[in-house]
């Protein structure tokens, strides 16, 4: 008997131990990410203005997902790299961070192939849909439309539209928005025949006569099937699919 109580006993201090180990490892882990995040804290976007990063500590974390995790660390507050494990809507991924701070000329380069700057003045947008803008967070999309009616994994999104990418339609509406994959921001955003959306500077959708393009946009010629038009602050209007769909896009083209 007294020996299944000190086996017993024994069990308790084992569990006991193991509990004492995971929370500490959890607390060193949130610890690390809190001392990790001011390396690369800010408001960043690309070079070319687009896919702005709002990147924060506690729950903001990066453009409202949530790091969970931090390894492989090196350098120091000024230079260095990590990887990161960031809980976005699609489930958590790794992210490689590197990062250089030095005031107007510092950068982040993340996932080996997205460069991001700071943030000069807040961006001036050529045109929207829906007061949904190029660039914007997926968060802050959700909290204006809500889920869409369907999430799109890049084949079928290639199917319905052409371009390979994460996407939410909302088919109901007719309008269907694709993701930087980087970044989570807004990138292209797609209006198809008999939509409830339009363009909010021209209150012109899939459904407009194209010469009214031409007239609003100052665009110097009609537009025809695969054109693309820069409409300023490297936003451009494609006309690549139409007549199933016209293109609001940070991309040349689509």
């Amino acid at each position: 008997m007294r020996r299944e109580i000190r086996r017993i006993f024994a069990m308790l201090l084992l569990l006991a131990g193991l509990c004492a180990h995971t929370a500490f490892a959890e607390y060193s882990g949130d610890r690390q990410v809190q001392e990790f995040i001011p390396c690369i804290a800010g408001i960043w976007v690309d070079e070319a203005g687009h896919r702005q990063m709002h990147i924060f500590g506690g729950q903001d974390g990066i453009n409202s997902f949530r790091i969970m995790g931090i390894r492989d660390w090196e350098g120091n507050a000024a230079d260095g790299s990590a990887v990161l494990t960031v809980m976005e809507k699609r489930g958590s991924r790794e992210m490689t961070v590197e990062y250089h701070r030095d005031g107007a000329d510092s950068w982040l380069l993340l996932d080996g192939r997205l460069k991001v700057v700071p943030e000069q003045a807040e961006k001036v947008h050529a045109e929207s849909v829906g007061g949904v803008s190029l660039d914007m967070p997926m968060m802050q999309l959700l909290y204006l439309y809500g889920p869409p009616a369907e999430y799109l994994e890049e084949a079928a999104t290639k199917e319905l539209c052409g371009v390979e990418s994460y996407a939410w339609y909302y088919r109901n509406e007719g309008w269907l928005v694709t993701f930087d994959r980087s970044s989570s921001t807004v990138d292209r955003i797609f209006l198809f025949p008999g939509s409830s959306k339009f363009l909010d500077r021209s209150v012109l959708n899939c459904d407009s006569p194209l010469e009214r393009f031409e007239g609003l946009y100052g665009l110097g010629r009609c537009p025809k099937a695969g054109d693309s038009f820069h409409l300023g602050q490297q936003e451009y209007l494609s006309f690549a699919g139409y007549p199933a769909y016209i293109c609001l896009s940070i991309y040349d083209g689509q």
